[in-house]
């Protein structure tokens, strides 16, 4: 029988807790698509969202978010721990605008992933897939110029734990067919864009906040968002329940979760005026208003991005 030298276990069991800490958990058993408008939105379904290995997320994003103000003038503030953006936009509607807005979703999605074994610290880029079939859809970016853009393809990244798929569909002028289009060209081309087939869906998750005017509850009516709301109310995708964010006054409410304080904090957590959490770092560029980020509510829903989360939801048990 061998024999194994008090050294020799010691180091065994180091070794050991190395691995587990590194993160040899089972893959994922089970996949979540969730639907973002632009990118910075997908904090506002975190609560579904963070905290979960068994779960693969697709990340459907259906604009560069191109036609902010912020990539005319942005709201980058030097000092306060910001993040520049990369590259520096030199304008709406423009490669860099859409780069930088890329950059900033990335590079918070793989902080966050330092305190959630749920996502992935890298993604790898699989290339342009596509062009895809329109399915009938009439599918338009529309930069105010006249001119109608039919982008019919994806951008894909992948990782073991999560995958994006970026959609070019019109940043103020994204419709609910585009955001049909979008989720049914995922869900019908799995194999194709690089996500295992053989993942039973659980979910379609809309990180859309939207609201006409519940009280207490920010008010944000984004038409963009408005559009993903009204694709995923209306459409059952056969993917699991979907669900979407609203306000907790919303009578159609059903399902009201909370992201851990933990990852509330990764996100919006600020030391007097230095940006702290991933959220006020890589996308304070794009908020110049007091205090010179988004801000995160912890307390209630009075602001764009709120700890309490409320979900409305349909089609199947969540």
């Amino acid at each position: 029988m061998r024999r194994w030298s008090s050294a020799a276990l010691a180091l065994l069991a180091v070794v050991t807790a190395g691995a587990l800490a590194a993160g040899c958990a089972s893959a994922p058993d089970k996949l979540s698509y969730i639907a973002v408008p632009h990118p910075n939105d997908e904090m506002q379904a975190w609560s579904l969202i963070e905290n979960t290995p068994d779960t693969y997320k697709v990340f459907i994003v259906m604009t560069r978010g191109e036609q902010t103000a912020f990539c005319a003038t942005p709201g980058y503030e030097a000092g306060t721990g910001e993040a520049e953006p990369s590259p520096w936009p030199n304008g709406k509607w423009t490669p860099s605008c859409e780069n930088a807005r890329k950059n900033s979703f990335f590079r918070f999605l793989t902080a966050m992933a330092t305190r959630d074994d749920g996502l992935p610290r890298a993604f790898e880029f699989e290339g342009v897939k596509g062009p895809f079939d329109s399915l009938g859809y009439p599918i338009c970016r529309d930069d105010g110029l006249g001119e109608c853009v039919v982008d019919l393809t994806a951008e894909v990244w992948t990782s073991p734990l999560a995958a994006v798929v970026w959609f070019n569909l019109g940043d103020g002028d994204l419709s609910h067919d585009e955001v049909e289009w979008a989720i049914t060209t995922v869900r019908d081309n799995r194999t194709a864009l690089g996500i295992d087939s053989t993942l039973p869906p659980q979910s379609l998750i809309g990180a859309s906040f939207w609201n006409a005017g519940f009280d207490d509850c920010f008010v944000y009516e984004h038409d963009d968002h408005w559009a993903v709301q009204l694709a995923l109310w209306s459409n059952d995708f056969g993917v699991g329940y979907q669900a979407a964010t609203s306000c907790e006054a919303d009578p159609v409410v059903s399902r009201h979760e909370q992201v851990s304080l933990e990852a509330f904090d990764a996100a919006f957590e600020t030391a007097a005026t230095v940006r702290v959490g991933r959220h006020t770092v890589f996308y304070g560029w794009l908020y110049s208003d007091d205090p010179g980020y988004w801000p995160g509510d912890y307390d209630g829903q009075d602001e764009l991005f709120h700890r309490h989360q409320s979900f409305w939801v349909l089609y199947g048990d969540s």
